[in-house]
């Protein structure tokens, strides 16, 4: 009984994990859980009955309750602004909505929702302004604060004799001040219709379905730009806070540096003292402003800098050798190092240093302005061809500069475009390699090691097609001789570039989770959680792959038919061990990507997932979604045309039967017809993605006892992606999961006892077993029927 109880701690991790929504109905959800998600497909609404929701959005962190709508906001967009988490246990009543047609016909048949929708609307502008007049009148006193303590301490460096160092993003600010960023009048109107009385707002726009909808459209179309203008003073307030304290040069080390200088030449620092005071000081407001009001979060190093502060009062001149510490001086002109070692053309080197230059002086580093689109293409256009040749030559150099290998693990390119933290946390992160593991792990240059020197074949492209099916195409169509064909097919150069141009380039972008803004360099504006917990290594991957294993112990076997003639065998189902492999991207990213289960087509090899080197969001539950892509995949795989026919029983095909016709489905209740329905239309009507969802549940809440799935589903489940038997052996007592498991039961016996009949014939013939029935042998008698 005890394996009932053995991914207990490994549940509760990703128990808050999105939970469905019921649509035209009421849904109770656990304080905690994220609702919608930001850049999540808009498919459905809720309105707040119960509790408060905090609302995250690009510079925005405000919390509001009962009354307002989540997600209408965007029924033009089409995809979340904003990520809405669970404050208190909430009730919520879910609405279907994908576009501005629904909005129109629900305010057009629905008279209720009029003055609610608009009216919560314009109480939703009050809030976000609110944040956008605080964030602006911060971000002007710490402007004019870090500019004076700049310019006072370089006088006072001067009048001490002493030379004082420049901060490379502070000269850039001396020619960029912040302007005032103006607010259309229609925002002035909107917030000015909040300070109406409620009943008043109600009961105008509840009066006509044309003005509610003609005041919901201009709601929608302005929002953007007073959340744009949050996003703009949260970007200045966060730069200026880099200056201060996290930049690998910075206001408080230069000032800190200064005064020991200062005070080792018998001078008197008191000033300097007093000036790192009130750096502390605004530091410390700083922080806390951008993470109440724009939920930035800078994962200052404290402690550090309490340290540092505290022993310059004590004059612990000893511990204030920390201000002289030059270990990140290796990284110095990065962006030059990589560039010298790539050896690039002259031009190529030319344009990408001046884009890295101009990405550094950008404020808003991911703005969907014309400039910053334009700059990001051009870092993106010479990326890949530099990272190509750097890992090529990386290939025969055991020992490359530091600056090198950190580009090719993580995407970093610049010692500025990062805070000293991050830096220094780069240096100290865990390698990601282990021996003894359960799925092999290659970081990029790894992988890409394995392509050139033919252990491995390249990927296949977005389009599903291999590196051999792309020059036989181009062969038929005589962009290639046969022989310029044939030499391809074993030319490492072209096999490593077309991995670099068809996986990395690809899927790098995918991967980040930001595909309109993505940038594949590594910069700090564009890190949201602390570098350190948010890795990815061989040793994490492998920790959470065999957690699931122990659940779902079939999961990376394979059948495939042989015959032994000599034992009388024209037929035989054997099976083996396959588990995909880890491709580990230079990309800080919020997602992963199930890129193909197998490689070329041979379905007894290794399917391929990508992960970023850090990942935003939770790995675990990530790894559990790929995890089900896998399983999904490998079954289409196995099934070829029939994957989806249901007089050929497999996974995906009675899925997808289910979820086709679950309407006319006697097995389920209307309650749990309408949760089905509400899956599919939160899932895009992706049959897959319905699946990783109750697959999810499956690992997480049945294999515990926590009946979460409907009956149908669970016996597609219990079938196909049976439990481990110590734990299945702790379920089998509830008459929900001996139902369940009966098919599987059946056909687990009938497995059994062609087995032995096997075992029997070779034992009778003397024969020893060939290794892959004695794998077979110890899948179906020892691991399946333990």
């Amino acid at each position: 009984m005890h394996g009932f109880y053995i991914m207990q701690l490994f549940c509760e991790e990703l128990l808050h994990m999105a939970e469905s929504l019921v649509l035209n109905g009421n849904s109770s959800i656990t304080k905690g859980t994220v609702i919608f998600e930001k850049g999540q497909p808009l498919q459905s609404t809720a309105l707040i009955l119960k509790g408060r929701v905090i609302v995250q959005g690009e510079g925005v962190r405000m919390t509001i309750g009962s009354g307002n709508f989540l997600g209408m906001c965007d029924v033009w967009k089409k995809e979340h602004s904003f990520t809405y988490v669970a404050l208190d246990d909430l009730v919520l009543f879910g609405l279907p909505m994908e576009n501005e047609k629904q909005a129109a016909l629900l305010l057009e048949q629905k008279p209720q929702y009029r003055g609610l929708l608009v009216t919560s609307l314009n109480f939703f502008y009050h809030d976000v302004f609110r944040v956008f007049g605080k964030l602006k009148t911060e971000t002007e006193k710490v402007a004019e604060f870090v500019h004076q303590t700049y310019s006072r301490y370089q006088k006072l460096a001067e009048g001490a004799g002493l030379t004082a160092e420049k901060i490379a993003a502070m000269e850039r600010l001396l020619n960029q001040r912040m302007e005032n960023y103006s607010l259309s009048e229609k925002i002035t109107y909107f917030i000015q219709c909040s300070k109406i009385p409620i009943e008043a707002q109600k009961n105008y726009y509840g009066a006509s379905a044309y003005v509610a909808q003609k005041q919901f459209e201009e709601q929608c179309a302005v929002l953007p730009q007073l959340v744009a203008g949050c996003r703009y003073y949260s970007d200045w307030l966060t730069r200026y806070f880099r200056i201060m304290i996290t930049d690998e040069k910075n206001l408080f080390s230069l000032v800190g540096r200064m005064a020991l200088g200062v005070r080792r030449s018998g001078q008197n620092d008191s000033e300097l003292s007093v000036m790192l005071d009130h750096i502390l000081e605004q530091i410390n407001n700083t922080e806390t402003l951008l993470l109440e009001y724009a939920g930035v979060n800078l994962h200052l190093d404290r402690q550090r800098m309490e340290e540092t502060y505290f022993a310059l009062l004590s004059d612990d001149t000893g511990s204030l050798d920390a201000f002289d510490q030059e270990d990140l001086k290796v990284l110095d002109h990065s962006v030059q190092q990589i560039l010298d070692y790539a050896e690039v053309s002259d031009e190529t080197a030319e344009k990408f240093a001046s884009a890295v230059e101009a990405f550094l002086a950008c404020v808003d580093k991911f703005a969907r302005t014309p400039e910053a689109t334009a700059l990001r293409k051009e870092l993106v256009k010479y990326f890949f061809e530099i990272y190509e040749r750097a890992c090529k030559k990386s290939f025969q150099d055991a020992k490359p500069p530091l600056a090198v290998k950190l580009f090719l693990r993580y995407g970093y390119v610049s010692e500025e475009l990062l805070t000293e933290e991050e830096l220094r946390t780069l240096l100290t992160l865990p390698d990601s390699r282990e021996e003894e593991t359960t799925c092999r792990v290659y970081t990029m240059s790894e992988w890409l090691r394995e392509i050139y020197e033919g252990r491995k074949n390249p990927s296949k492209d977005e389009f599903d097609t291999d590196y051999e099916e792309t020059i036989r195409k181009q062969v038929h169509e005589k962009k290639l001789t046969k022989t310029e064909g044939d030499d391809a097919f074993h030319d490492a150069a072209k096999r490593l570039h077309f991995e670099v141009e068809n996986l990395l380039s690809y899927a790098d972008r995918i991967l980040s989770g930001n595909i309109s803004t993505f940038v594949p360099v590594m910069c700090s504006e564009g890190i949201y959680t602390k570098l350190e917990s948010a890795v990815v290594t061989s040793a994490i991957i492998n920790k959470i792959v065999n957690r699931v294993e122990k659940i779902d112990y079939s999961i990376f076997y394979r059948e495939r038919m042989v015959a032994y003639e000599e034992v009388g065998l024209n037929r035989f189902t054997v099976t083996g061990r396959y588990t995909p492999e880890f491709i580990i991207f230079p990309v800080y990213g919020r997602k992963g990507l199930m890129w193909q289960d197998i490689e070329g087509r041979k379905k007894e090899t290794h399917g391929r997932i990508l992960l970023p080197s850090f990942m935003e969001q939770n790995l675990e539950a990530e790894l559990l979604k790929m995890l089900a892509y896998f399983r999904w995949e490998k079954c289409r795989t196995e099934m070829g045309a029939q994957w989806n026919n249901y007089r050929y029983p497999s996974l995906t095909a009675e899925y997808t039967d289910y979820l086709q016709f679950f309407k006319k489905n006697n097995d389920l209740s209307p309650e749990k017809r309408e949760k089905v329905k509400a899956q599919l239309t939160q899932c895009g009507n992706r049959h897959k993605d319905v699946f990783a969802k109750d697959y999810a549940d499956w690992v997480l809440r049945e294999a515990t006892g926590a009946m979460k799935l409907n009956r149908v589903a669970r016996e597609i489940l219990f079938t196909y992606c049976p439990l481990a038997p110590q734990i299945a052996e702790g379920l089998l007592a509830q008459n929900a999961y001996r139902d369940a498991a009966r098919r599987y039961m059946i056909e687990k016996g009938k497995r059994e006892k062609e087995i032995n009949q096997v075992l029997h014939r070779f034992e009778k013939a003397g024969m020893d077993l060939p290794e892959e029935v004695e794998q077979t042998r110890r899948f179906v008698l020892d691991l399946q029927g333990a």
